[in-house]
């Protein structure tokens, strides 16, 4: 496996896999020290549905031998404890959600993932450690939790797609790292328009369709599917397709799609 260092043949040290996953406080803080009445707190089908495909990793550790971010740099949590971080972050039973995405937005954290999606090519359960990770930085923002970069960048990004329906480069520098920043990168931004690769900034260019994309974001918030809730709607339609691996393998696909209410038996 690679991305752990290496004991013997076909043998890795899996300390770092299992430290990482330690620092995920993998297991729930529900935030009570004495159960109800009636002896237990109940949560329906539905609620759990957003954190069902997180819950299925059985901690093989093929996406950490996948990750480019954990070979560049060794530090970085990995796709195997940030897809376990949002396993609880995304659980009902869990008081400590804010606490959580503050460790995970930390040095090496969630903005990290350099998007290679190597992680869910190679995941055998179907668990796609990269939307889990997705997920986080859209909770995170959700929360105000964006003071890095990657969650600027990330900010801006839709600001861009609302106001004019594409992406102005021109700006992405100072709105994501700051003016003094941008300043600094004055002489290559010039060499840049001399070959043509900056495009007037005024005015800007506004796409033909822009409402359509205003009104994504309107319908997305009047549904209160921000977050990660987004990411979640967008995974009912992706269980539904057959993924086959080669050699005729098949990947595992909810019953109940994430985000779905189960089906009512009749009668």
């Amino acid at each position: 496996m690679g991305n752990l260092p290496i004991l013997k043949d076909l043998v890795v040290d899996m300390n770092p896999f299992w430290s990482k996953i330690r620092a995920m406080k993998p297991w729930v803080e529900p935030g009570y020290e004495e159960y109800p009445e009636g002896g237990e707190y109940r949560y329906s089908q539905e609620q759990m549905n957003p954190i069902h495909k997180e819950a299925l990793c059985i901690m093989c550790g093929c996406c950490v031998s996948e990750c480019n971010s954990m070979e560049a740099d060794p530090e970085f949590l990995g796709p195997a404890a940030l897809a376990k971080g949002f396993r609880f972050v995304g659980d009902p039973r869990d008081t400590e959600k804010i606490e959580r995405l503050e460790l995970y937005n930390s040095e090496h954290g969630i903005w990290d993932c350099t998007r290679c999606y190597f992680c869910n090519e190679r995941c055998p359960k179907g668990v796609d450690p990269r939307d889990a990770i997705a997920k986080l930085g859209a909770e995170s923002v959700k929360e105000g939790i964006d003071r890095d970069l990657g969650a600027k960048h990330a900010k801006w990004f839709v600001r861009s797609a609302m106001t004019t329906g594409w992406l102005r480069e021109t700006e992405l520098v100072p709105k994501t790292q700051g003016l003094v920043e941008a300043m600094k990168q004055t002489k290559f931004a010039i060499s840049l328009a001399r070959r043509g690769k900056v495009p007037i900034p005024f005015p800007p260019h506004v796409a033909k369709n822009v409402r359509e994309a205003r009104a994504l974001r309107d319908l997305v918030r009047t549904q209160g599917r921000d977050g990660a809730l987004g990411h979640v709607q967008g995974e009912r339609a992706l269980a539904r397709i057959e993924h086959t691996e080669e050699g005729g393998a098949q990947r595992d696909a909810p019953a109940v799609t994430p985000g779905e209410k189960p089906p009512v038996a009749e009668g």
